[in-house]
């Protein structure tokens, strides 16, 4: 491993960063943790800038890495960013209340795509290890700390992307890159699509009608056609050319899951919103929906179909099977909430909303409706604390359409539960 402590920088950026030579002699190595976060994201060579409050405590043993480390204080960060050129700088932060600020400091030093590691003092406990708690606590010098999801939203307001966070102990290890110039907002919506004859067109008609405009975004509506077979696909082919619409086409049916899936892989928006194409939920909801992301209050919104009632699915024609289900939907959300240390009640809506970078890192593998869980889940694990928001909500009875199977799907929800409970989350980057 190569290490310099100190640049061929001109002696005039250098005599400003007078506390930065101290610090360098004092910083020859990088943080072990530091060092795997690095070889995760693809740094192995090149320059590394560390800038710190005071000397990190640990020291690195030898690893197969070809950095040349520089090493500064962060006070000095944006003076010698402005002189060189680093493939990622690593911040470790004592007092997490600075952590926004510096963020902004050092955005406009680096160019798009840079990686940045920061260390800062990180919310503890098992409650907040799955991100139920809604508000930092603070450390032992009396400032806040921060938690996974308020970490991720600094970094989208300071104009960074590709977020995970790497460590949820005493100290928070996040990495992220700098964000390209976007010239607008833009919100993908996922429309999975099989046999929806019936409700298709009086879906696109309000889907077109419906302008974001008014919050200051533009929009793609993502068609994903599975194949169907009572005549939906030629509908669909209806709007080929018409904006904004995008069509996926897949050649069999694979579940919805697997069509949503497809989706999410296409999408280019900040925000992801999932609707379904069979009329259950009302479109007028999607700007109570969007607020809490556009106000940076949250980055996973729930649209909650419970709203206190118990007796969420009246089916006139099968009440009886109406009833099972709103049975089952209290058993199953009482076991997320058991396992993963939630209050939600209405976890498995159909109506998600999130920010795409929520997603940066997770891979999917389940195809059906257990898809809904196993999203959930891993936004759950990654730190997120999803708003619920109350929506309109009409059931369409199983007579009438509704795809769920008794026999086969609950058995996979519930493996799908107890499945990543046990697994580690481990991010998968390109």
């Amino acid at each position: 491993m190569t290490l310099e402590t100190q640049p061929n920088y001109s002696p005039a950026v250098l005599g400003q960063a007078e506390a930065s030579r101290a610090a360098a002699a004092l910083l020859p190595l990088l943080p072990k943790n530091v060092v795997a976060i690095l070889r995760e994201r693809g740094v192995t060579r090149g320059s590394v800038l560390l800038l710190a409050d005071c000397p990190p405590r640990l020291r690195l043993r030898e690893h197969p890495l070809e950095l040349r480390v520089t090493g500064g204080s962060v006070a000095d960060g944006p003076a010698l960013l402005s002189h060189a050129h680093f493939d990622a700088i690593v911040v470790m932060l004592e007092r997490s209340q600075e952590f926004e600020r510096t963020l902004r400091r050092f955005a406009a030093c680096l160019a798009p795509g840079t990686l940045l590691v920061a260390t800062l003092p990180g919310a503890s406990g098992y409650r907040k290890l799955l991100g139920e708690v809604a508000e930092a606590s603070p450390n032992s010098d009396g400032a806040p700390s921060h938690d996974r999801e308020s970490a991720h939203l600094a970094l989208l307001r300071a104009g960074f992307e590709s977020v995970w966070a790497h460590s949820h102990r005493a100290t928070l290890c996040v990495s992220a890159r700098r964000a390209p110039q976007r010239a607008e907002r833009l919100c993908s919506i996922v429309v999975p699509v099989f046999n929806e004859k019936r409700t298709f067109p009086e879906l696109m008609r309000r889907l077109l009608a419906k302008r974001l405009d008014h919050l200051g975004l533009e929009r793609e509506i993502i068609l994903v056609e599975s194949n169907s077979t009572d005549g939906t696909r030629e509908l669909v082919a209806g709007f080929e050319n018409t904006p904004p619409v995008r069509i996926l086409w897949q050649a069999r049916p694979r579940g919805k899951g697997h069509a949503v899936r497809a989706g999410f892989a296409a999408a280019r928006g900040d925000i992801v919103m999932i609707q379904d194409a069979d009329l259950e939920y009302d479109l007028d909801d999607y700007d109570a929906l969007l607020e809490p992301l556009l106000r940076d209050q949250a980055a996973f919104v729930l649209g909650s179909r419970h709203s206190g009632r118990v007796r969420m699915r009246r089916f006139t024609d099968q009440r009886v099977l109406g009833e099972v289900c709103n049975a089952a939907h209290l058993l199953f959300t009482a076991v997320i909430n058991i396992l993963y240390g939630q209050r939600l009640k209405d976890p498995f809506t159909m109506f998600k909303v999130l920010r795409r970078d929520c997603l940066h890192g997770l891979r999917f593998e389940c195809d059906r409706f257990d898809f809904d869980h196993e999203l959930l889940i891993k936004l759950l694990l990654k730190g997120y604390r999803p708003v619920e928001v109350p929506v309109n909500y009409r059931s369409r009875s199983f007579k009438q359409g509704k795809k769920i199977r008794f026999f086969r799907d609950p058995p996979g929800w519930l493996a799908a539960d107890f499945k990543y409970r046990l697994q580690r989350l481990r991010p998968h980057f390109d």
